[in-house]
Formats: structure tokens, C-alpha cells, sequence
């Protein structure tokens, strides 16, 4: 779901975080973010390289059948940056493209290559902006809702414009597009297509409050077509040097063949750094998900991450991350059973090692687990491994 205003969304994801399997829970061992901060500071061409080596006790994410293997991941990634988006004028370009080969010891038939590409470009003057925001990713791994391994094509596209009359205020406008379309014809591809209006307000140098509005309308294949509305305000907050806050809350109506339903929407993160070589964050998000695998049905999405990272004596840091997240499933159009809910978790402690600025080292270990409603569905899964990040 697209978020309300881009400078929250910004805000967020600026500072890496993802949510808990497919849309919801994380499995992948390769996280590094296409377009990260440190790119679009250094700026030009960059060359980088993360290749992971973990044995995955259930690769399908199966609850009958578990399947366990050594998965080897290779990601080589390029990217590019020229101008700012943020500050001065003129033009700005930021793109990025990464493809990893995922290879399996014993199960080669399902050798795949993932590959995500994400593009920011546009314009900037003294008082008005124009943006284009797009990504495209090609996946296939297993995910929570379908309980095996899941092709598809996830393609993002959204044009930002904004005008600040007058100082410290920002009107925005936006139109965009998500889409996912799935490789299996058992599963069924979704396309929202929505528009915003956002206002922000720059309160000091450390506050900036905002409010949007966004419409929209979401298509499901085999399914009636859904009505969105959605009101957000948000804040982008830093009360201390140490202490960032970024929050968007709101409520969100949903139109569809089944009536109407009302529901929270929140997306937030919390980043404190109590002192030197220590940093905590927190994260918070709700939302609602049109199926891919039950017919005319939604999902509702409820979950909180958190993570602490410690530095250590010499170059070592040591990490913990863990999130918890409630997933349950209503009808929207046509008749027949619903109600599935899962129960999903997830901890990840990690011990990295720096060797240089530009290559470093990760060990670490994995547990989650899923616990379903639906008696074919759940899953519980350990990862262990090593991953290797080099910077050209």
C-alpha cells in the first residue's frame, strides 16, 4: 500500500527497515537495500557485491512437507547517482539494479535469479518539484500466504509533484500505480492505481508535521473491483541529536462488493542512540492486503520489529533483530469461508565483522516461526549461514 506523504515515506525508508515473509515477514538472506543513503551521498557509479552461504531448514516454507538446504547467494549490484533530490535546484538522477543468483545444493531445479532495479529522477527549483519514483522486482521465493516458493513481478510507479507557497509549507500532489502479477495462474494478480494530496508543515529545523488525503481504486484478478480512501497525518520528528522519530498514522475505507470496512493504517519507526557504538530502533505498522491466494479475500497486517547493535572491541558489532506480526484474512466479494489467521515471528542475532570500509563480514542465525488457522498452512524454519559485502 502507498503510503500518504513522500516525506514520511522518505523519512522511513531512509533508514532501512523492512517488515517481518513475501510482503510480510522477510526471508531472504541478501537484505542490502537497492538505493541506499551511502549511494546517493558519494554519488557517480558505484560497484558492489553480496554474496551469503546458509543451510535453510525449510526452504518452501512448507508446514507438511519441510524441505532443507545449503541456498548460496550471489548479488552484484550497480548503481548511480548525479544531483540531489533534496537540496538546490536543478536536475537529479538516482538508479540502482541488482540481480542475485539463489543456488541450492540439493534442490537445483529451483535455481533462480531475483532481480530488483529502483529509478528516482526529476527536477528541483527555488518554490516546485517534479519526481518520478519506480521499482521493479522479478522474485521467487517461498512466501507465508502460499506456503511455497511464489514467481512474480512486483512493479511500483509514481509521479510527485510540489509547490511550496509559502515558507516552510509544502503542497504536494501524486499519482501512482502498484502491481503485482504472479507466474502461477492459481494465484491471482492485484493492481492499485491511486492519487494524493499532502500538506506539510517544516514546524523547526527538527519538526515536520503533514497531512494527506489519497484516493484510489484496487483491481483483483477474479474478484470485484475495491473503492480506497485514506486519511494520514504524520510527523517527522528528532527531539534529541540521539533520538529520530518518523510516524504516520490514519484510518483507511475500503469499498467493496461486500460492503464497507473502516481500518487503522500506521507506519512508524523509532531510532535512539543512547551512546557511542550502541543504536536501538523500533518499528510499528498496520495495513490491508488484497490475497493472492484466496479468491475475493483481504488480509489484514498488524506487526512491530525491533533490533539493537552493539559495537564491539576492534571492528566487530554484534546484532539482535526480532519482530512480531498478526495477519488475518476477512472476504470481500462473492460467498464462501474465511477467517485465517497467522500468528508469525521472527528473531536474528548477527556478529559482523569489519575488515575495511569496503569489505565486511556477517554471521548469523535465523529462527521463525508461523502458526496458522488454516491446518495447511505454518511454518517453522531456522537459517544459519555467512554473508560477505564488498564495495568496488
Amino acid at each position: 500500500m502507498a503510503c500518504l506523504s513522500a516525506c514520511f515515506v522518505a523519512s522511513v525508508q531512509a533508514q532501512s527497515y523492512s517488515p517481518i515473509v513475501d510482503d510480510r515477514v522477510q526471508t531472504d538472506v541478501v537484505e542490502t537495500p537497492v538505493i541506499s543513503d551511502e549511494t546517493e551521498h558519494r554519488g557517480g557509479l558505484e560497484l558492489s557485491a553480496v554474496i551469503s552461504a546458509a543451510y535453510d531448514s525449510n526452504i518452501f516454507l512448507s508446514k507438511t512437507d519441510p524441505k532443507s538446504d545449503m541456498v548460496t547467494r550471489i548479488g552484484p549490484a550497480i548503481s548511480y547517482t548525479q544531483g540531489d533530490a533534496k537540496e538546490g535546484e536543478g536536475g537529479f538522477i538516482k538508479f540502482a539494479y541488482q540481480p542475485t543468483g539463489v543456488i541450492y545444493s540439493e534442490h537445483g531445479s529451483n535455481n533462480r535469479i531475483d532481480q530488483e532495479a529502483a529509478l528516482t529522477a526529476g527536477w528541483r527549483g527555488k518554490a516546485a518539484s517534479l519526481t518520478y519514483i519506480g521499482a521493479a522486482r522479478n522474485l521467487g521465493d517461498a512466501t507465508a500466504e502460499t506456503g511455497r516458493q511464489t514467481e512474480r513481478v512486483e512493479i511500483e510507479n509514481e509521479i510527485l509533484a510540489a509547490w511550496i507557497p509559502r515558507e516552510k509549507i509544502t503542497v504536494e500532489l501524486a499519482a501512482g500505480n502498484l502491481k503485482s502479477d504472479y507466474s502461477d495462474p492459481a494465484l491471482f494478480d492485484s493492481s492499485e492505481t491511486y492519487g494524493r494530496l499532502g500538506v506539510r508543515y517544516t514546524y523547526s529545523p527538527k519538526t515536520e508535521i503533514g497531512m494527506a488525503y489519497q484516493v484510489g481504486s484496487l483491481r483483483v484478478q477474479g474478484g470485484s473491483d475495491q473503492t480506497l480512501q485514506q486519511v494520514t497525518a504524520g510527523i517527522a520528528w528528532q527531539p534529541r541529536e540521539k533520538i529520530k522519530i518518523a510516524l504516520q498514522a490514519g484510518a483507511e475505507q475500503r469499498k467493496s462488493e461486500n460492503g464497507t470496512d473502516v481500518n487503522p493504517v500506521l507506519e512508524g519507526r523509532i531510532d535512539w542512540a543512547p551512546r557511542k557504538g550502541t543504536e536501538l530502533y523500533l518499528t510499528g505498522y498496520q495495513r490491508q492486503e488484497a490475497s493472492a491466494y484466496y479468491q475475493g479475500q483481504d488480509y489484514n497486517v498488524l506487526g512491530a520489529t525491533a533490533g539493537i547493535s552493539q559495537r564491539l572491541g576492534g571492528n566487530w558489532t554484534a546484532r539482535l533483530e526480532g519482530g512480531r506480526e498478526k495477519v488475518s484474512y476477512s472476504r470481500v466479494s462473492g460467498s464462501g469461508t474465511s477467517g485465517r489467521k497467522d500468528a508469525i515471528w521472527f528473531v536474528r542475532p548477527a556478529l559482523e565483522y569489519k575488515f575495511t570500509d569496503a569489505l565486511d563480514v556477517s554471521l548469523f542465525y535465523r529462527v521463525s516461526d508461523d502458526s496458522s488457522t488454516a491446518k495447511d498452512f505454518g511454518y517453522s524454519q531456522r537459517l544459519a549461514g555467512i554473508e560477505l559485502t564488498y564495495k568496488f
